[in-house]
Formats: C-alpha cells, sequence, structure tokens
C-alpha cells in the first residue's frame, strides 16, 4: 500500500505561508504606527517644572522644627537618622543631602555643624528648570515662610524673615543666565549658611 504524503505537505506549507503571512501583516501594522507618530526629537523639548506647591511640600516635610522636623542645637545624630534625602557629603563641618525630582530639578540641603557636631545652620539649594518655576516656588516659599516667621525685608531677588531666638531665615533668587535656583538660608546672624 502506498500513502500519499501530498495531503499532509499541502497541508503544512500552508499552515507555514498563513502563519508568515499573518506576522508580516502585524510588522507592516506596526510600522504603519510608527510612521504615523511625529518622529521624536530628542533635546529641544523643553523639561516640564514639578508643580511648586508639591516641591515645596517635599523641602519642608516633615514639619516640626526650624526647618524640616529639625531645630537648631540638635545633634548630628539626629539629623542622619531622620534625614530621608540621600546622603552625598559628610564632613566635621557639615552634612549634606540631595534629592532629584523626576523632572530633574533638584535640592541640596547642607547642614552646618558647630564644634559640638550639633546643626548650627541650614543652606537649601533648589536648582530648577526655568524661571517661572523660580518665581512660582519663590511664591510658595514667601507664602509658607511668612505664616511661620516675622517678615522684614523684601526686595527683587532676596527676602528676609526673622524667627525666635534670633533665627534669620533669607530666601534667595540665585538664577544666572541659563541655571535657575533658589536658596534658602536658615541660621543666626553670621552663621555659615547666611554668609554664603
Amino acid at each position: 500500500m502506498i500513502q500519499s504524503y501530498t495531503k499532509p505537505l499541502y497541508s503544512l506549507v500552508f499552515l507555514v505561508l498563513a502563519t508568515v503571512f499573518l506576522f508580516s501583516c502585524g510588522k507592516s501594522g506596526e510600522q504603519a504606527a510608527e510612521q504615523q507618530q511625529p518622529p521624536a526629537t530628542i533635546g529641544t523639548e523643553p523639561v516640564v517644572s514639578t508643580n511648586q506647591s508639591e516641591l515645596l511640600k517635599l523641602i519642608i516635610t516633615p514639619q516640626g522644627g526650624d526647618f524640616r522636623s529639625f531645630k537648631l542645637g540638635d545633634p548630628l545624630s539626629k539629623i542622619k537618622a531622620e534625614e530621608k534625602f540621600e546622603l552625598f557629603e559628610d564632613s566635621t563641618s557639615h552634612v549634606g543631602f540631595t534629592y532629584e525630582t523626576e523632572n530633574f530639578e533638584a535640592i541640596d540641603i547642607l547642614y552646618y555643624l558647630d564644634k559640638n557636631q550639633a546643626l548650627s545652620s541650614i543652606r537649601v539649594d533648589v536648582y530648577l528648570n526655568d524661571a517661572n518655576a523660580v518665581r512660582d516656588l519663590s511664591e510658595q516659599f514667601d507664602t509658607y515662610l511668612s505664616g511661620k516667621f516675622t517678615p522684614e525685608k523684601r526686595e527683587a531677588k532676596s527676602s528676609d524673615w526673622r524667627g525666635k531666638g534670633g533665627l534669620s531665615i533669607v530666601l534667595k533668587d540665585v538664577s544666572k543666565g541659563k541655571d535657575f535656583g533658589l536658596r534658602l538660608s536658615m541660621g543666626p546672624k553670621g552663621s555659615k549658611a547666611l554668609s554664603m
């Protein structure tokens, strides 16, 4: 008895061709969809700034002290145990912590220490994407700081407040050219954070 393999062979060839056809249709559909989308432009789109009230909340939280949950005079051990940002600098005169937002804005906090390794002053540098972000965050800071401390002096690029026990607070627009940012300094008059 002679068996014919022609029918199963045709079925196999048909199945292979149908599979190839279906996969090629899927690929051409993907290519058509890619061609309909505008080409991506890398580096030409402006980076969107973070919502400034959310950024302020990130900078000042947790609250309860002079800044975040810390009071001048707190020991270094408390700062290292409770600060949630990433440690990037650790010396005998200060510790630095940093945080970067999803929109490439950054917050650097320097906690300056006295000879007893206790918090003596604080400097916060906030690096922003544009002048509008600087203006908006400055307004957010002004509202927050004016509710917590006594306003003293306002100028075009700087505002000062006074706190209990001789605490001075200064907020400055430190933008230069295409570099945008704010600096918040807190401490007694003459402290390291205020002198920079």
